[in-house]
């Protein structure tokens, strides 16, 4: 369970930069003390400085981390998908506000590069966790080398990236079912060819 609560801030992500713009509104108007006024901003701007500190570190750690062999692919796959799954309606979001800044004339400008950046963030975050996916699928022999390989440059583009998670998915479940069944076969010393 813990390795998925350590992902929620990540898949939270594209969600939560606008309630960081509603609190910092909120804190500027709350305070009449022009000190408290100030304080609060830079509480504001240091736990958004953490925030972002962990979103930038825990991708790094989930690919070490299934790299390195803690999580077997279907926890990997598992992970991938929930991450990227997640963060469809904020990708649907972005695009409907670029689409809403194409008809705002000058100001949709500023409004498209914002949807456009923090959905590159987004892709770029989720696709570096995803790279340890790969390589775990590759070290259990479940892709090929070209194919994971392929596919982790896959998980930085746009709509491929949920496409791969899903069969990453699929093919590492297959495996795990075929694991758990060719075990149960040894361990009651029947052999599938007895079947």
């Amino acid at each position: 369970m813990k390795k998925y609560l350590l992902m929620v801030p990540l898949i939270l992500f594209p969600y939560i930069y606008l309630f960081a713009l509603i609190s910092l509104n909120l804190l500027v108007t709350a305070f009449e003390n022009p000190m408290a006024s100030k304080i609060a901003y830079y509480l504001w701007i240091g736990i958004n400085i953490t925030y972002l500190a962990y979103i930038i570190f825990i991708p790094f750690y989930n690919t070490v981390v299934s790299t390195r062999g803690k999580y077997t692919a279907y926890q990997a796959t598992k992970i991938n998908l929930m991450i990227k799954g997640l963060q469809i309606p904020a990708y649907v979001f972005h695009f409907l506000i670029g689409m809403m800044g194409l008809v705002a004339s000058v100001w949709g400008i500023g409004i498209i590069l914002v949807a456009l950046v923090i959905d590159l963030v987004t892709i770029t975050l989720s696709g570096i966790s995803s790279i340890g996916c790969s390589i775990r699928m590759r070290k259990e022999k479940i892709l090929s080398l070209p194919a994971s390989i392929l596919m982790g440059i896959g998980c930085f583009i746009y709509c491929v990236d949920v496409f791969i998670a899903v069969v990453y998915f699929f093919m590492a479940r297959t495996k795990n079912k075929n694991s758990a069944a060719q075990s149960t076969f040894e361990i009651s010393g029947i052999v599938p060819n007895d079947i």
